[in-house]
């Protein structure tokens, strides 16, 4: 039950920075958005950005894991934060969370064909 509930607190605190990214995105404010970004993943997972594109496969699958338990909600919002960065290492681990998600037979969102796509496609360049 603890684990849960924190795992719960976790993924809702990774929800409120995907928040503040795409809203200064929107806002056209690139470094904020790298900002809040490197921040909230750091104070979420405890992990600085640029150790999370660093991070095998494995390594990844196993940050989104409790116990012996993949958390497929997990892996989608942490892949969706790490779409977000501008880094090409942090997009191609979104690409392996989001995969991971689907291929855990989990309910993922009904897009996540078309958000792997779009990072299949995507060459390194980013448009901000």
């Amino acid at each position: 039950m603890i684990e849960r509930d924190y795992l719960l607190r976790q993924i809702h605190q990774l929800i409120a920075v995907l928040t503040q990214v795409l809203l200064r995105k929107r806002e056209e404010m690139p470094d904020a958005a790298q900002a809040v970004l490197a921040e909230g993943l750091e104070n979420a997972l405890g992990r600085p950005l640029a150790a999370l594109r660093t991070l095998s496969r494995a390594e990844m699958r196993a940050l989104c894991t409790e116990g012996d338990v993949f958390n497929s909600a997990k892996a989608v919002v942490l892949a969706d934060l790490l779409r977000e960065d501008r880094a090409a290492e942090g997009r191609a681990r979104a690409l392996w969370l989001y995969e991971e998600a689907l291929h855990s037979g989990a309910a993922v969102p009904l897009d996540v064909h078309a958000r792997m796509d779009a990072l299949r496609d995507d060459q390194g360049t980013r448009r901000w």
